[in-house]
């Protein structure tokens, strides 16, 4: 809150150092964390204060501060009425009106910056002279000089500022339109702010709750004092409740007593009957696989084996050459020889099977030629061919083909057979005998036997499998023949063990001795293994310490009191009174054909005073009023809460009527200058000439007094530049202008001036341009006194008795002048004039003309005595 009381806003260095001191409450890492400097009374706005009055004397001379020339003499502001700041845009009024809001503590301070084009080189801080009274009349001036970094003097926090970024806090901040108070701004800002760290914290929470998500995937016992302790390790618990590191690493922690005493247990265990019978009947089901696996060794390998796959060989072979032989015999006159082959005999087997399937009705068995077509090459069969394919049907269908085919189909059966049998490896053998191994009494003698039984066997298949790949079918016969079968050792060992599960049956057993033995034993086991991943363990319970600590963050920064608090302050604050303040405030700025309600409602840490529009449907403020009326109802607002606030200290607005209509621009200056009358010192910045004469008008018309500062740029010299002369050309009086016009003149002449020099006529124009607009302005601002005046909307009737028009000498000589003007300036020339400029002579006369005109009719009228007191407006005070 002291942060935000200072600045208005959160900057993320800000953020960085608020998590850090909540880290540092919380328990975790936090190196560097600062000293928290609490909120005191001197760091807030005071401008609800009762404190003695506070005026603002003058601002500047400044240094370091975006381009504003520096060494300028400074903005002084009228004491006892409106002080109005002038220059148009780009002039640097926003430049002072950043330093206002720093020194007066803004609900929306702009940080002040150096020159941001880096063309002027930046000598160090911000520097600002600040002069102020503090109390009322007769109360010195105090003057102070304010470096960027430090506090501003808290006497100034009593000025309140409005501006455009102060009315986006009323009008618009997430597509609402908001009435904040001061207080209530500030304690929503800490609400918000507080949301924000408390996101901050859950997502550094989600990072740790996905590391530690497969926390102990390894199984310990139920019941065990490991798993008791390492169930409490979850997302779930809180910190008090969560085991302490010394803790697991004392419960991991592993002796050569405990080694030796789990070892003791462990022999003790094996004597248990119940478990030597299982340990004896998970040996006696290993055996029975292997024996399984032994037997169908010997039934695909074993030489009887062998010899039938390599018979059946033998005999295919003899069938094909038979067939072979007879189709020779057949087929010796056909127009191809060699006819009998395997891949022939194929051919015409697979003729057959597609004539069958595209002719099922026909004859049976199925012919290759049916109904004088070709199956092969859906031809018609001439009687030769007919007969041709008739003879190899018979010739498919004779017993020796017959019988070879049968034959080769025999020995295919065998070879895939063998082709596809699978020999588990020793490695696999040796797996399932560790359940025999593991006895006392278990013959190791045995288990060598079947081992290198089942590594021949291995041999034996590849080298068996190699001749079958490649068909040397006559080196079967050679291929070293399986050792002894273990069969016999294997049914031995079966049957002795059938023995002894039957004679352990029959043993009695201390059934709660045992289950003591049992329960120690996987206490013990559970730490020993809890023992061999202590490091992991004790790491994922950090994580989840920090989890917790985390949690703890995220509850400190909890909004629950923050908004009850604002709730109950805010029901204070918006009271009957305001209400009705606020409605008289939207009459004074014309905004009553808008229908508003005034409400208030809190959510989330926000505690809102809202300003709703009356509508059928539900629908967004910002989405029916208009920019100037938005500006407007946020200007109502503000001034609303100066009058609930009591106090008379002094405000500055800047720009309060962009985008408003002529007649609420009048609204709103009337609406300042009764603040000022009622004893507030007012400032404004502006660029608005129209608002500028609003203000002096209804100043007047309200009796306080007013002021005026000029402001412009000149380029790369710098903004902000201040001085009485920087009035724009349409504000000057008609003196101020013909010095202008004399010095304008002078530069031209001075310079070598040649009427004949077309490069020139810009430079005559702009002179004469000059010259029109000044005797136009000598009819109002002279002739006529100022009766009508541009920018003000009143005819000031009084002023008529010093006009002094004479229409039998004045007109002639304006007609005259206003005509030797626009030949020059203002119209487009005919084709057929001559586009010659004047001689430097007939400019010097001209312009003389308008001189001494504006001289004689300023005599004449001042002989008809003085302007009342009343035009000129209260005289303004300063420090």
């Amino acid at each position: 809150m002291r942060r935000l009381a200072e600045n208005g806003e959160l900057t993320p260095e800000d953020f960085a150092e608020l998590q850090l001191l909540v880290r540092k409450n919380v328990g975790l890492p936090a190196e560097n964390a600062p000293e928290p400097v609490p909120l005191a009374a001197e760091h807030l706005n005071q401008a609800a204060s009762d404190a003695p009055e506070l005026a603002l004397a003058s601002l500047g001379p400044v240094r370091n501060v975006d381009r504003l020339a520096p060494d300028q003499p400074p903005l002084r502001f009228a004491v006892n009425g409106i002080t109005v700041v002038y220059g148009p845009n780009a002039s640097g009024k926003s430049g002072y009106c950043r330093i206002a809001k720093q020194l007066c503590r803004s609900q929306s301070p702009v940080a002040l910056l150096g020159s941001v084009y880096g063309d002027v080189a930046q000598t160090g801080p911000p520097e600002v002279k600040v002069a102020f009274r503090v109390g009322g009349d007769g109360q010195p001036k105090e003057e102070r000089v304010w470096y960027g970094g430090q506090n501003p003097p808290a006497e100034l926090s009593r000025i309140s500022v409005f501006d455009a970024a102060t009315a986006r806090v009323y009008v618009d901040s997430e597509r609402k339109v908001e009435f904040l108070p001061y207080e209530l701004d500030l304690m929503k800002k800490l609400g918000i702010a507080c949301l924000e760290l408390k996101n901050i914290f859950k997502k550094c929470q989600k990072t740790l709750e996905i590391a530690v998500s497969s926390l102990l995937q390894e199984e310990f016992h139920e019941g065990t004092t490991v798993k008791k302790t390492l169930a409490s390790l979850v997302l779930s618990t809180s910190l008090p409740d969560l085991p302490s590191e010394h803790s697991l690493r004392e419960l991991g922690t592993w002796t050569t007593e405990m080694e030796s005493r789990i070892t003791a247990i462990e022999e003790q265990l094996k004597q248990d009957p119940k478990a030597m019978i299982s340990a004896r009947t998970n040996a006696k089901q290993a055996l029975e696989i292997v024996k399984s696996e032994i037997s169908q060794i010997e039934d695909n390998l074993g030489n009887s084996a062998i010899t039938a796959i390599y018979k059946s060989q033998r005999k295919a072979e003899d069938c094909r050459r038979a067939a072979e032989t007879k189709a020779k015999d057949l087929f010796s006159d056909q127009p191809i020889s060699d006819l009998g082959s395997e891949t022939w005999r194929k051919m015409l087997k697979y003729a057959r099977e597609f004539a069958a399937y595209v002719f099922p009705d026909d004859t049976l068995p199925p012919q290759i030629a049916n109904g004088g077509l070709c199956v092969l090459c859906q031809q018609d069969l001439s009687g030769d061919a007919a007969a041709r394919l008739s003879a190899f049907d018979n010739y498919i269908s004779d017993r020796a083909t017959e019988e070879s085919i049968i034959a080769e189909k025999q020995f295919a059966e065998h070879r895939d057979k063998l082709m596809a049998f699978i020999i588990k490896s020793r490695y696999e053998i040796d797996v399932l005998l560790s359940a025999y191994t593991a006895l006392p009494n278990a013959c190791k003698e045995h288990i060598t036997t079947i081992s290198s039984f089942v590594e021949n066997a291995g041999e034996r298949l590849e080298a068996i499998k190699r001749a079958l790949q490649k068909r040397l079918y006559d080196t079967l016969e050679n291929v070293s023949p399986l050792t002894d079968s273990p069969v016999n050792l294997l049914v031995g060992e079966i049957s002795k063990l059938e023995h002894e599960i039957t004679e352990l049956e029959r043993v009695d057993r201390d059934e709660e001795n045992l289950a003591e033995l049992q329960a120690l034993h996987v206490e013990l086991s559970d730490r020993k293994r809890l023992g061999h991943m202590i490091e992991h363990i004790v790491e994922q319970r950090n994580l989840l310490e920090e989890h917790c600590r985390f949690d703890a963050g995220i509850k400190q920064c909890r909004t629950n009191e923050i908004t009850l608090r604002i709730t109950n302050r805010r029901r204070e604050v918006l009271t009957r009174n305001l209400k009705e303040t606020l409605r008289m405030e939207l009459e004074r700025l014309q905004l009553t054909h808008i229908p508003l309600d005034l409400a208030d409602h809190g959510r989330d840490a926000e505690s809102i005073v809202k300003i709703e529009l009356k509508t059928q449907q539900k629908i967004n403020n910002s989405d029916i009023l208009s920019e100037g009326e938005q500006r407007a109802l946020a200007l109502a607002c503000f001034l609303a809460e100066l009058q609930e606030i009591g106090s008379n200290h002094a405000i500055i607005v800047d720009d309060p009527v962009s985008s408003l209509d002529n007649n609420r621009i009048q609204a709103v200056a009337k609406r300042l200058a009764d603040e000022a009358s009622k004893g507030r010192q007012v400032i404004v910045f502006t660029h608005n000439i129209w608002f500028h004469y609003m203000l002096l008008t209804e100043s007047r018309r309200a009796k306080v007094g007013w002021h005026r500062e000029w402001m412009r740029s000149k380029g790369s010299q710098g903004f902000g530049w201040i001085d009485e002369s920087n009035q724009p050309w349409q504000m000057k009086k008609v003196s101020e202008r013909i010095n202008i016009i004399c010095e304008k003149y002078y530069e031209l002449t001075n310079n070598g001036y040649d009427n004949a020099d077309q490069g020139l006529r810009l430079a005559v124009n702009e002179i004469y341009m000059m010259m029109r607009e000044t005797w136009e302005r000598i009819i109002e601002e002279v002739l006529f006194n100022n009766t009508v005046q541009r920018f003000r909307p009143e005819i000031m009737t009084q002023r008529l008795k010093e006009a002094c028009f004479d229409p039998s000498t004045d007109y002639p000589a304006i007609f005259e002048g206003m005509k030797q003007c626009s030949q020059y300036s203002g119209h487009d020339p005919a084709a057929d004039i001559p586009p010659s400029l004047p001689d430097s002579d007939q400019i010097l006369h001209d312009i003389n003309e308008l001189k001494e005109f504006f001289v004689k009719a300023r005599n004449r009228r001042n002989k008809l005595g003085k302007a009342k007191l009343y035009e000129q407006g209260i005289k303004a005070e300063f420090l």
